[in-house]
């Protein structure tokens, strides 16, 4: 995390990620994820609350730029508890693959790299379309598991 308005040690090893004593909020954060070179990540939120357990974020927004992709994330809201990310109301993903995701809740995990949702989604890539009840999708593999799925698949596409 950068804290460019912030150098006093106390706060930054408050927000780091340490043990939290007491809940926090924060309001219109931006915070990006960089190396010496290039910004890999941008993540936004109209409000950050921290509690002991977890945090949520409102109204939150992320650009991740990784591996010459662009990837989009939002939501309402975001809860976040060590590697696990839960994006609650009109959770959205596109990347620059031209892969779009729809649905009221998504769980990501950071270590396994997958995407879970148990509610009706949409699935976009290129002119294809999926619609389902449930998704698992691994990033890694870019394999899609679905249930109930009714697809809409462009047959005149040239290779």
């Amino acid at each position: 995390m950068v804290y460019l308005a912030i150098e006093e040690p106390y706060y930054s090893e408050l927000l780091k990620g340490g043990e939290v004593t007491t809940n926090m909020q924060m309001n219109a954060v931006t915070d990006y994820e960089m190396n010496a070179t290039v910004v890999n990540a941008r993540y936004e939120a109209d409000t950050w609350n921290r509690y002991s357990e977890f945090d949520e974020f409102i109204k939150f927004r992320a650009e991740i730029f990784k591996d010459n992709k662009e990837h989009n994330v939002s939501s309402d809201k975001a809860f976040y508890n060590g590697g696990r990310i839960i994006l609650k109301g009109n959770a959205r993903y596109a990347n620059n693959e031209n892969l779009t995701f729809l649905s009221d809740e998504v769980i990501y995990s950071t270590a396994t790299k997958v995407a879970t949702t148990q509610t009706p989604f949409t699935l976009t890539k290129n002119e294809d379309k999926i619609v389902g009840k449930a998704l698992v999708y691994d990033f890694e593999l870019k394999k899609a598991y679905i249930k109930k799925a009714f697809a809409l698949i462009e047959q005149d596409r040239k290779r």
